[in-house]
This record gives structure tokens, C-alpha cells and sequence, in this order.
């Protein structure tokens, strides 16, 4: 029997975007053969997004550069075929989903496509249908866009596209904005959908988790592929993805760290091994108390901001918060966890005064003066150039020029952006427009620095240099909350965690016990780390694998263990 025709043929495939001083692409070579489930990861600029551009035909039909080699899709040229005919073939989901959106009702945004394929009404409304189960939106017909929150938009925007039925579906960075539960389901949704029509699915990004299930794994960096084979040996390559700045899977990394040869990927696989190492005595079983320090003592100071049983609705919404409070600390570190919809961006914006409840109390501290980092940078930045950008806010409560200077030169240098003071702020990547809004907040002399899901779209490096400014933030007397989707983040920098769940507290209390608590937070959709599970499994918590490699090398050369 022939072997089926690929479904990507990539052949010298080279790109260079104008003005562009490097190509993107010097000679790629790809091949997916239909049904395949391919994961490709990079770090930024690896040219995953050019890639998926590439496969839609916006390159080299809209977006214009120096193109050489040939991308078939389908058996198409795509070069030569028309947008109509390779519309029917690929489906892309944005890294900015946002600017897929565009209707005022989520039944109409997912229709849009296919009822401009000419499709039947009775067809039109099976889609819909179909394509909200499958991302789990089912029973938001008649909502706004707008109203949902950035995981449910991402998830919106990808059943516009599922709703096209195409050959080809290509994710770029389907993850971004999805808490960890809404991940697993997202992934099991492809899984049941791709064997079922023969659809082949390229996911592209840096997020680990989409190899989990794939039946390949590439690894792109400056539009060159390093591994290319099974997710299985792929992703045990640790060294590479240390050379690469992506995040090293935990599991094998933690156990190569610790100079084993034998690398496990599941936690089974781990606890046995770990078991067998005599790991699992190295502490007696940790039991969480879920105790603060007092209200105004232990390390932070007296009560600085709360909600007071607020309640607030959106327009023609039910209510996201009713009676509800909550208070924050001079000098703490907070993030803020829970699922898509749970109200943690809401929360952020009745702290910071973006909205007003109905009822209730946003109650602040006599000189308590916060900054507010949006989720996307690009939301909050307004200049022409970088400086211009960061002096905006001082000039505006009317300071002297000499003590604008300051504070903007010292703000810049914070965020290691002093060098490109004088550049356009989109001319910098994704990170350092993350970094310089962070910057434009410094530069107001904030108490309460409030982040929105600053983490996201970077790759694993922008992720902790970023972080990092964040913590030296902190150390310097700075209180910082901020919501995230990212466990290890939260598990590594946070001080204090904050689990909402429709619009409610179900958990409050120091890290370590908080992410103790592994089934009130699967009850939140919620998953603490590898690390984290591993260590409880063999008796002990650590937080994060510095403090299990600590824990364990100090059980390994205790005198009892001794030779």
C-alpha cells in the first residue's frame, strides 16, 4: 500500500522578513505526514510563529520578505494557491488570539467562518455546538466576548477556528492564558478530535505540556531543528534544553541534577525511583497548618489594602463577587490562583480602581499608592520611544523635570533597559515590553505593585529575569500581588497564595501549605508542581528542585547513610 502523501512538505525553506538583518528560516527542511500530532518548542525568536504564518500563506502572501524553497500544505503550493482553497485546508489559532476576535456574541464569533464557507444553517448550528463542547464554552452563547476572561477568549478564538473543520490545525502558544486543569482538558479535546477526522495537529510554543501527548517532538532554535523524534527521548535531552533557555522538564531534570543516568518522565515513574534510592525517609511527613502570622506581625507589616464585602457584576452578567473580602499586608508577596472565570483579573482591577464595585469597600492605607502591570503590555504602552514611554506617568503628577529624570533613568536601569532608552518600545521583544511597563509603574513610586499574568507569552528565560525583578522588587520593602497560571512561579517567588474559585476564597495561607493541599486545589483545577507532588509522595515538601536536591543530597551524606 503507497504511503500517504505528507501533509507538510517543507524543502530549503528560507525567510527573511524585510529590513530584517538575519533570515528567520536558512534552508529548513520539514515533513508531517497526516494524522501525526507534532509538538515543535523553542524559545523566542526560534521562528515557531513564522512557521505557522508560513503554513497559512500569510507568508509570503501578506507578509512580505525574501522567500526561497517551497511550503505544500495539503499538496498545495502556497504560494500558488488561492487564500479560499488553503482557508479550507489549514486552521490557525494566533499566539494573539485577541485579534482573531471580532463579534459582539460568542455563538456569532464561532460561526463567523464557516458561514462564510456558505454553509446551511442546520451545519452552521452543529458546529457551534460541537466546537464550544469541545472547549468547554458551552452555555456562553449569547455572552460578549469581552466579558470572558483571556483563557476563555483563547479558547473562544480556538473554536472559531475548530469550527472550520480543517485538514491542518496549527497552535501557536494555545497555552498561554489557560489555567492547568483547562490545559489537560484542552489536550484531551485534540486528542478525541484529531483520530476521529484525520486531522493532523501541529503545536507550537514553549509550554511543556503540549508534548505530553504528541506522537513527535521538535525542538526549533533561529529557524534551525536540533531534535526531531519522540516525545520520550526528546524530552530527556536536558542539556539541550538548559542550551536552549527552555524550560527543562522537571522530572528528568531534577533526577540529571542529582547525577542520575536513569531519567523518569512520570511521577510513578519517579516515586519508584526515587523510592528505591532511599529518598523516602529523608523527612517526617509534612502536615500543613494553614496558619498566618498575625494580622500586622510575623515578617510583614499592618494591613495596607483590602476588599470589604464587596459585590460586583458585569453589565448584564450574574455576580463575580458577592460579600466578599480580602485583605493584603504591607510587605508581602501574594499570587493569586485559580481557574479561567474565578474573578482573579477582576480582583486586580477593583484593587487597583479600574472598577468600582456595586456595593462594599476598596479600602487603602493613607499613602498607599499602587501600580497596575496589565497581562498584555502592549494594553498600557503609548510612546514612541522608551524613555518617552516610562515619563509619561511622572510628568503627569506634574514633578519637576529634574525629578522626572531620576525616577525614569532609575527605573530603566531596574529593568535593564537604560541602553535602549531612545528605541521604539515595539522594536523590543515581548519581555522587554513586559519589563518596561513594569518600569512605567516604578517610575510612579508605587507601595502595591499588582500583576496581571506577567509571565505570559514569554519564554522560560524572559519568564525568570522577569520574576527576578519582581523579587528584588519585594525585597525592597515593595508589596507585590499578582495572578498567575504559572505553578512553579507561584511556588517559587510567592510568599503567600490565594486560591479563588467563583468568586470565592477556598484557599489562603503561607506557600508551602497551601500547596499542600492537593485536593482542595484539584477541586480548584489546580495542579502544584512535579516537585512538589513528588516530595509529598516520599514524605517531605519541597517547594521548588533547589530545595529537594538540598533536602535529598542532605539524607544522602548524612553519617547514617555512610558506607
Amino acid at each position: 500500500m503507497p504511503a500517504a502523501n505528507p501533509i507538510i512538505k517543507i524543502t530549503n525553506l528560507y525567510f527573511r522578513y524585510k529590513k530584517a538583518a538575519q533570515p528567520v528560516f536558512a534552508g529548513l527542511n520539514l515533513t508531517v505526514q497526516p494524522g501525526e500530532r507534532l509538538t515543535i518548542l523553542g524559545p523566542s525568536e526560534a521562528g515557531k510563529s513564522t512557521l505557522a504564518l508560513c503554513l497559512q500563506g500569510l507568508i509570503p502572501r501578506l507578509i512580505k520578505g525574501e522567500f526561497q524553497g517551497r511550503v505544500a500544505v495539503a499538496g498545495a503550493d502556497i504560494q500558488t494557491c488561492r487564500p479560499r482553497e488553503l482557508a479550507g485546508r489549514v486552521g490557525l489559532l494566533f499566539q494573539d488570539f485577541e485579534a482573531q476576535l471580532f463579534c459582539t456574541r460568542v455563538d456569532q464569533e464561532v460561526a463567523f467562518g464557516p458561514e462564510n464557507l456558505g454553509l446551511d444553517r442546520e451545519e452552521l448550528k452543529r458546529r457551534v455546538g460541537h466546537s464550544l463542547t469541545l472547549v468547554g464554552l458551552t452555555g456562553l452563547e449569547a455572552r460578549d466576548p469581552a466579558t470572558l476572561s483571556g483563557g476563555q477568549r483563547q479558547l473562544l478564538a480556538l473554536a472559531a477556528v475548530l469550527a472550520l473543520e480543517p485538514q491542518l490545525l496549527v497552535l501557536d502558544e494555545p497555552t498561554s492564558d489557560l489555567d492547568p486543569i483547562r490545559v489537560e482538558e484542552l489536550l484531551q479535546s485534540l486528542d478525541r478530535l484529531a483520530p476521529g477526522k484525520g486531522l493532523t495537529l501541529v503545536l507550537l510554543g514553549q509550554d511543556l505540556r503540549l508534548a505530553r501527548n504528541c506522537s513527535r517532538l521538535v525542538l526549533l532554535n533561529q529557524g534551525e531543528v536540533l531534535a526531531d523524534g519522540p516525545p520520550e527521548q526528546v524530552l530527556r535531552q536536558v542539556e539541550l534544553f538548559h542550551q536552549l533557555g527552555l524550560q527543562v522538564p522537571e522530572l528528568p531534570g531534577l533526577f540529571h541534577d542529582l547525577g542520575q543516568a536513569k531519567l523518569p518522565l512520570t511521577l510513578e515513574e519517579a516515586v519508584a525511583q526515587a523510592r528505591g534510592l532511599g529518598w523516602g525517609e529523608v523527612r517526617e511527613k509534612f502536615t500543613p497548618t494553614l496558619t498566618l502570622p498575625p494580622q500586622g506581625g510575623g515578617e510583614y507589616g499592618p494591613e495596607i489594602l483590602a476588599l470589604r464585602q464587596v459585590t460586583y457584576a458585569y453589565p448584564g452578567s450574574a455576580e463575580v463577587f458577592k460579600d466578599f473580602s480580602l485583605s493584603f499586608r504591607d510587605g508581602e508577596f501574594t499570587a493569586i490562583l485559580g481557574p479561567n472565570g474565578s474573578g482573579k483579573t477582576t480582583l486586580l482591577k477593583l484593587l487597583r480602581g479600574l472598577l468600582q464595585p456595586q456595593s462594599g469597600e476598596v479600602w487603602r492605607a493613607g499613602g498607599c499608592h499602587s501600580g497596575f502591570v496589565f497581562q498584555n503590555p502592549d494594553y498600557q504602552i503609548c510612546a514612541e520611544e522608551v524613555w518617552e514611554e516610562v515619563a509619561l506617568g511622572p510628568r503627569h503628577l506634574e514633578l519637576a523635570p529634574q525629578e522626572v529624570e531620576r525616577r525614569v533613568a532609575e527605573a530603566l536601569t531596574q529593568v535593564h533597559l537604560l541602553d535602549r532608552a531612545h528605541d521604539d518600545p515595539f522594536s523590543l521583544t515581548k519581555g522587554q515590553r513586559q519589563c518596561l511597563a513594569v518600569a512605567g509603574v516604578l517610575a510612579l513610586a508605587p507601595k502595591v505593585i499588582i500583576l496581571d499574568e506577567p509571565t505570559t507569552g514569554l519564554d522560560y528565560r524572559e519568564q525568570q529575569g522577569l520574576l527576578d525583578l519582581v523579587a528584588d522588587l519585594h525585597s525592597q520593602g515593595r508589596t507585590i500581588i499578582m495572578v498567575t497560571h504559572s505553578m512553579w512561579a507561584a511556588a517559587t517567588y510567592a510568599r503567600r497564595l490565594v486560591v479563588l474559585q467563583d468568586g470565592q476564597v477556598m484557599l489562603d495561607g503561607p506557600t508551602r501549605e497551601v500547596l499542600a493541599q492537593e485536593d482542595i486545589l484539584a477541586a480548584a483545577r489546580l495542579r502544584p508542581p512535579a516537585v512538589v507532588r513528588l516530595s509529598r509522595r516520599l514524605g517531605f515538601l519541597a517547594l521548588t528542585p533547589q530545595e529537594f536536591r538540598e533536602q535529598v543530597q542532605e539524607k544522602v551524606a548524612s553519617p547514617a547513610n555512610a558506607p
